[in-house]
């Protein structure tokens, strides 16, 4: 039996990303640009490296936005091809390792100038520090808010407004706690709080660091986009559907998961095989979100004559590569 695939739900980044979520990153950018000014400026003249470490930490969420945007557009004018098959949509996996190399140049920043302050305290102008401070918080929760869209679940299905929202909600609450050791440092006179606050905010940037590292590696290392055991339980529920070998599956970025996978049938026609190959695609995509899939169909004979492993040496010849 041949191969059927799977084109009816084709991905675009246009459709799941309308002008709704990139007018929704653009403003949200355009907001933290400001803040990351303010606070900047304001960090500078005060003498606070903890409102210099939230002004950066807004400049990274200007950054994640812009990054975004920019793969998005690039990634809707470039159609897939025989060359780029799914188009440029692996665009948004290098600007996450980009981003990553950027939050930890700035965190390296942050460590150095709260680590001198540590060592010589500072004069802080700590009423001046909670004005800009409170700017700041009122500007990151409003591009919080612009990135709430008015249907909560799009959020979910969405990954590049999800993770500006996060971005932008850690953001809110760092700025809360900035303001909170403001006014302890103003009543106590505690300057080691505002490089204390520094750190916290150093954590933060390198936790966001390690979330970006962690989901780009995962999709360069083509790590299984959803839980094959249960997609197997799932499909051969199935009439007529037998077994599900070879099933592989990978995200090309966030929003495209694609899969492949030999289906064995009781059918002996391949024209039987339509509603199988009909049902095996909705449920992929209904339950796993799989947009894009490639069936072969087998029958028991055809699949007891050869194993279901991928095995590949850098060191075998040519033709010990090839496994089915």
């Amino acid at each position: 039996m041949g191969h059927d695939h799977h084109h009816g739900h084709g991905h675009s980044h246009g459709h799941d990303h309308g002008p709704t979520t990139a007018g929704r990153l653009a403003a949200s950018a355009g907001i933290f640009f400001v803040s990351f000014l303010l606070q900047g400026l304001g960090g500078f003249w005060s003498g606070s490296v903890g409102l210099v470490s939230d002004s950066l930490e807004n400049l990274n969420d200007v950054l994640v936005n812009l990054l975004g945007l920019a793969s998005l557009a690039i990634a809707n004018r470039r159609e897939p091809c025989d060359d780029y098959a799914f188009g440029f949509h692996r665009l948004e996996v290098i600007n996450s390792l980009v981003g990553v190399g950027f939050l930890l140049a700035l965190a390296a920043g942050v460590a150095v100038k709260a680590v001198d302050h540590l060592r010589h305290p500072q004069a802080i102008l700590t009423g001046w520090v909670l004005v800009f401070a409170l700017a700041g918080l009122l500007l990151n929760v409003l591009a919080t808010l612009v990135l709430v869209p008015k249907d909560k679940s799009q959020l979910e299905r969405d990954s590049s407004l999800k993770a500006a929202y996060v971005h932008a909600f850690s953001d809110s609450l760092t700025s809360i706690a900035l303001v909170i050791s403001m006014v302890v440092i103003r009543f106590t006179g505690w300057r080691w709080l505002d490089p204390a606050m520094a750190f916290a905010i150093l954590i933060v940037i390198l936790r966001g660091a390690w979330v970006l590292l962690k989901d780009a590696t995962g999709i360069l290392m083509h790590k299984a986009a959803f839980d094959h055991d249960a997609a197997r339980a799932d499909l051969t529920k199935i009439p007529g559907l037998l077994a599900v070998n070879d099933l592989r599956s990978w995200k090309v970025c966030s929003h495209l998961t694609v899969a492949t996978a030999h289906a064995v049938v009781a059918a002996e026609r391949l024209d039987e095989t339509a509603e199988i190959l009909h049902a095996i695609e909705h449920r992929l995509e209904d339950h796993f979100g799989v947009r894009h899939v490639t069936i072969h169909f087998e029958t028991e004979t055809m699949s007891s004559k050869h194993h279901h492993k991928f095995i590949h040496q850098h060191e075998a010849k040519a033709h010990d590569h090839h496994a089915h």
